[in-house]
């Protein structure tokens, strides 16, 4: 009798999506590809008894001087924190840090280019002050979705891009560096969606 993995080889794209996450695994955005269609790829392909967590950056540039909207499509498939991996698992032996979950919400910008890792707690170069995002849940519930836009006080190129529980300093619940940054104009906005994908286990 055919195992279940037995059986997702001989679905109808399944190597495509078997491409797909391997590559967001890795830490590289999929070009051409849907944000629709990476989620359903980690899915189908994730591994058995693991449950994986993502964060995933969208960002559109709102150019003042033209007009003209950007959008720049997924800019980011990692990186989750370990210290908000540690503040989850605090969470489970403390209450009062269980609940303060939804403080998570304030987006802040930077223009700082060092490559994302695990370690990251802070933006490297910060720019402007920190604001609150719109929050919801994605496409499921298993997705934990922020959207917030920014307006640029300066001119700079915004690279980076993070979630935290403070105004100021506080936890980092991920940084994201951008694979196409805008580079802004005093005016200009710019629009992030972040959006952390829960999946549970096989």
């Amino acid at each position: 009798m055919l195992q279940n993995n037995s059986l997702r080889i001989f679905r109808p794209g399944y190597w495509k999506q078997r491409k797909i996450g391997k590559l967001v695994r890795a830490g590289h955005v999929p070009k051409g590809v849907t944000q629709d269609e990476i989620f359903e790829a980690l899915k189908v392909t994730r591994p058995k008894n693991a449950m994986e967590i993502f964060g995933f950056l969208t960002a559109k540039h709102h150019v003042k001087a033209t007009g003209e909207v950007r959008d720049l499509g997924l800019q980011s498939v990692k990186k989750v924190t370990l210290a908000f991996a540690e503040y989850l698992a605090d969470g489970f032996c403390d209450s009062a840090s269980a609940a303060l979950l939804d403080d998570f919400i304030y987006h802040g910008v930077g223009d700082g280019s060092t490559a994302e890792g695990t370690g990251d707690a802070a933006l490297v170069s910060s720019q402007g002050t920190r604001v609150t995002g719109s929050q919801t849940h994605g496409a499921s519930s298993n997705i934990y979705k922020t959207v917030r836009t920014f307006v640029a006080s300066a001119a700079y190129t915004a690279i980076e891009h993070g979630i935290f529980d403070t105004m100021t300093g506080g936890e980092l619940l991920d940084r994201s560096v951008l694979t196409t940054p805008p580079t802004v104009a005093t005016a200009d906005e710019v629009e992030y969606t972040y959006q952390l994908t829960i999946n549970t286990e096989t």
